[in-house]
């Protein structure tokens, strides 16, 4: 997992950009490793934890929980 500016654009969506500002949210994508396998190790040994989401863990869980509710699931 990394945190990146998008590099390009899906086709057939609307080409917007929108600027956040880190402290209040990060793009979390998460793929395989797209760099030579020892940089990609190196990367894996240096990790840091993120917990900065848990302070909207309440209405998070009670949004999704409404969301699936009205889906019947």
């Amino acid at each position: 997992m990394h945190n990146h500016y998008c590099w390009g654009y899906v086709p057939d969506v609307p080409k917007k950009s929108h600027d956040v500002d880190p402290d209040v949210a990060v793009l979390q994508h998460y793929k395989r490793c797209h760099l030579k396998p020892d940089k990609c190790q190196q990367m894996m040994n240096d990790t840091t934890r993120d917990d900065t989401v848990l302070k909207f863990r309440t209405e998070l869980i009670r949004a999704v929980s409404q969301k699936l509710s009205r889906l019947s699931i």
